[in-house]
């Protein structure tokens, strides 16, 4: 057996029979909830704020973007939103596009009107009866509907890991915007004592209960250790009163169910993608994680009364799926060229710049103090130091006068092209503006989603600036693939594909054919056509060439990736790839670009 074919063999062969294995259990919507598209996922925890419509607004930051699907001049106000709530649009949708881009979370409702006299969302919210029994299960039969109406300044929380945007009643809104707003601030301060303050300001169970359902799902995510938890939580108690803690110990409860019931549905599929890993190194990443998660679980459910919440079980089904295929695989996963080759698709001619015009470029600006001193600065939360870098980043020359400059122009020659960074892919039609997408896919890796995992690993200024320049192939059909479903986690491929190159479909100006395919075969689960006439723009054999492809780079990472692609004929070119979930602290993992060149090697590297 050939190399290739045994690659092939290993990435695409048969999962274990928990391919799909989720909870069956379903969470308990609030009312006001409504359930919608995840378009990203951002910090992977509900987010609340108040809701402006006002692009000028939205881009002065801290406050919720509702929009339709975005629309050119948006960006500004999707990159510095806390979240995003749009009416319409799927994954290739402007709001979409950068959203994933940014790091912030966003849902499409797919539903609702504008009102014609002022800024308001109207939407139709389901009315439930009470529970009866059918069939032997509890079920909540429908009622009818009732308007609701999202306005400027309301406050909403919007759940990308759930697909869910909820309306607070009105009792409980300021309280949830309140708190969210102070656990933010701790998120980039870690200073406890300034929620301790913050409940001292204006005790009562309320604020209390409304901070530690903020608190839940950073416990479990690592951005609060157990020793702080356990402070706010006193000091939680003592605001809320003796008249207040049984009510806090309710929410508390219900706060971290609802983080524990997220967290099982994120780490059950942990077995699967372990059975399916090409290698040790994946392997050890995701027992490894899935270990972490467990051991912070049973951490915070010690203070919330609640255990482990059943991640102690998983971890150890991780953990015990991974030891059985250690014995099959090699030490470390294949490159994404690789993982690209075995599923018969192809990576575009490149030029890689590793990093080396980042260093210069942070040398020729004087950034590295800046960025030390903005990162220590315990005055500054994370998306105001997340800003304050971009901004330095943006204003900086970058010139093709400067050895930064210099590198880039030599690797944009076959331009027009891509150029791919960690976190972000932007167009160039030339030089110029390949310094130009250099300069916005390096601000992308400063953005708070990739600072945040850096500075909870500890690695804060830990970034080495990797371009990738590929070559723009001429195409018929370009599109995004998702491996797994962005919000839910479950293993269906879901692809949204429009005429012509990646581009357009980048810049989120697209209007895409949209798919949901069954993994194994490629076999259409759903499909709805842009085109009047419901003419689908990729056929059966594309099709599952692209589920073949999902399969493979599923399981090259060890969870689920999204990745642009290209038909150019029969050839099919994959982009880019990148992991779904939320930004976590990095862990060393196969490169997703070559290895690292070595001290006697160019800076400037060709790939074929």
């Amino acid at each position: 057996m050939s190399a290739a074919a045994a690659l092939l063999a290993l990435l695409l062969s048969t999962p274990s029979a928990a391919l799909d294995a989720r909870l069956a259990a379903a969470p308990d919507p609030d009312p006001g909830s409504f359930p919608g598209l995840t378009l990203s996922l951002g910090p992977g925890r509900p987010v609340c704020g108040r809701v402006t419509f006002d692009r000028r607004k939205a881009a002065a930051g801290g406050l919720i973007f509702a929009t339709d699907a975005g629309e050119p001049g948006d960006e500004e106000a999707l990159r510095l939103s806390e979240a995003v709530i749009a009416r319409r649009g799927g994954l290739t949708s402007r709001a979409a596009i950068s959203a994933r881009r940014h790091g912030v979370p966003a849902v499409a409702l797919g539903r609702g009107s504008w009102d014609a006299a002022g800024p308001a969302l109207i939407l139709r919210e389901p009315v439930f009866g009470a529970d009866a029994r059918a069939g032997g299960l509890t079920v909540r039969p429908a009622a009818g509907e009732r308007e609701r109406v999202l306005r400027e300044g309301d406050a909403a929380c919007v759940d990308a890991a759930a697909g869910r945007v909820t309306i607070p009643p009105a009792e409980e809104a300021d309280a949830r915007v309140a708190a969210a707003e102070a656990a933010r601030a701790f998120d980039g301060l870690r200073d406890e004592p300034a929620l301790e303050r913050w409940l001292e300001a204006a005790p009562g169970a309320a604020r209390a209960s409304a901070l530690m359902r903020e608190l839940a799902p950073r416990a479990l995510e690592g951005g609060i250790s157990e020793d702080e938890l356990a402070t706010v939580e006193r000091a939680a108690r003592a605001a809320a009163g003796g008249a207040g803690r049984e009510a806090l110990a309710r929410a508390e409860r219900r706060a971290w169910a609802r983080a524990a019931r997220a967290a099982r549905a994120e780490l059950s599929g942990c077995a699967a993608a372990a059975a399916d890993a090409p290698a040790a190194d994946v392997l050890a990443r995701l027992s490894g994680d899935a270990k972490s998660l467990a051991e912070r679980a049973a951490r915070a459910g010690r203070i919330f009364g609640g255990g482990d919440g059943g991640l102690g079980a998983l971890a150890r089904a991780c953990e015990a799926a991974a030891a059985r295929r250690r014995k099959a695989v090699p030490a470390s996963s294949p490159s994404l060229d690789d993982a690209a080759a075995a599923a018969g698709a192809s990576r575009p001619e490149a030029v890689e710049l590793h990093g080396d015009a980042w260093r210069w470029f942070v040398t020729e600006n004087g950034l590295g103090e800046f960025l030390a001193r903005t990162l220590d600065d315990a005055s500054l939360g994370l998306r105001r130091k997340s800003e304050r870098v971009r901004e330095r980043i943006m204003s900086g020359h970058l010139g093709a006068d400067t050895e930064a400059g210099r590198a880039i122009v030599a690797a944009a020659a076959a331009c027009p092209c891509l150029v791919v960074g960690d976190d972000a892919t932007f167009p160039a039609a030339d030089a110029r503006g390949a310094l130009a997408a250099a300069r916005e896919a390096w601000a992308a890796s400063w953005g708070p989603g990739p600072l945040g995992a850096r500075l909870r690993a500890g690695r804060g200024a830990s970034y080495d600036g990797r371009l990738r320049f590929t070559r723009a192939e001429k195409a018929d059909v370009s599109g995004l693939l998702f491996s797994r479903d962005p919000g839910s986690g479950r293993r269906r491929v879901l692809v949204e594909a429009a005429p012509g190159g990646i581009e357009g479909v980048l810049a989120g100006d697209a209007a895409p054919d949209r798919w949901a395919l069954e993994p194994r075969s490629g076999r259409t689960l759903e499909f709805s056509p842009a085109s009047a006439d419901g003419t689908p723009r990729l056929t059966p054999e594309r099709l599952a060439k692209l589920a073949r492809l999902a399969r493979a780079l599923d399981a090259w990472r060890g969870g689920g990736v999204e990745a642009a692609f290209s038909f150019s004929g029969e050839r099919l070119f994959v982009h880019h790839a990148r992991p779904l979930e939320a930004p976590r602290p990095p862990r060393p993992l196969s490169d997703p670009f070559s290895p690292r060149p070595s001290a006697e090697e160019l800076s400037v590297k060709p790939v074929r």
